[in-house]
């Protein structure tokens, strides 16, 4: 059977055919992500999103394009929003963490109005996160404490403060990404001074 047939199966909602596939493009896509990321465990992530979202999006697939590429382009972009995620904590630590030496350091009246711009740049990306949301990403973003010192203090799950922070740092990643134009003036200037 061709890679066409089984995809047209994979189509009609067939397990044998996405196994098959599955078995086929495995390997070699956590390869590809491994060297992307140099991270077995987000290489192993990364596989198994990209085949959910493949059997998700089985009704939409064409079968006369290559299938090969479309599995590595949804890797790719997979790969993209990962870093992108973890390009959003880390300026949001970092800005913390400027925050803290703009409040030890003598008071430089040009470096406290760009603090004050970014800092209000980000309370505006907040108002974008559900209160519970809101609650987990101040106690951990900006309060500094652990997901189980979270889950402890306000009597929830140590995954349920996982899921919610990362969906509140998806929301802010939007956020961020649909206005980047305005906030990378203020990021350059603060972590590149």
């Amino acid at each position: 059977m061709t890679e066409r047939e089984y995809i047209l199966q994979l189509q009609n909602g067939s397990n044998e055919a996405f196994e098959f596939l599955y078995k086929t493009y495995s390997p070699r896509l956590y390869g590809f992500v491994l060297k992307l990321t140099h991270s077995s465990d987000m290489a192993d992530e990364v596989v198994q999103e990209t085949f959910i979202k493949i059997w998700e999006n089985r009704r939409t697939i064409m079968p006369d394009l290559s299938f090969k590429s479309y599995v590595f382009m949804i890797a790719r972009n997979h790969v993209i929003n990962v870093f992108r995620r973890q390009t959003v904590i880390t300026n949001l630590e970092e800005y913390r963490e400027y925050q803290n030496d703009i409040s030890l350091s003598e008071n430089n009246s040009e470096k406290q109005t760009e603090a004050n711009d970014l800092k209000a740049y980000i309370e505006k990306a907040k108002k974008h996160l559900t209160p519970r949301q809101l609650q987990i990403f101040e106690l951990s973003k900006e309060k500094g404490l652990s997901n189980q010192e979270i889950a402890d203090l306000l009597k929830i799950s140590k995954q349920s403060v996982k899921n919610q922070l990362s969906a509140s740092l998806h929301t802010l990643q939007s956020y961020f990404n649909s206005r980047m134009w305005a906030l990378l003036p203020l990021l350059y200037y603060y972590f590149n001074e």
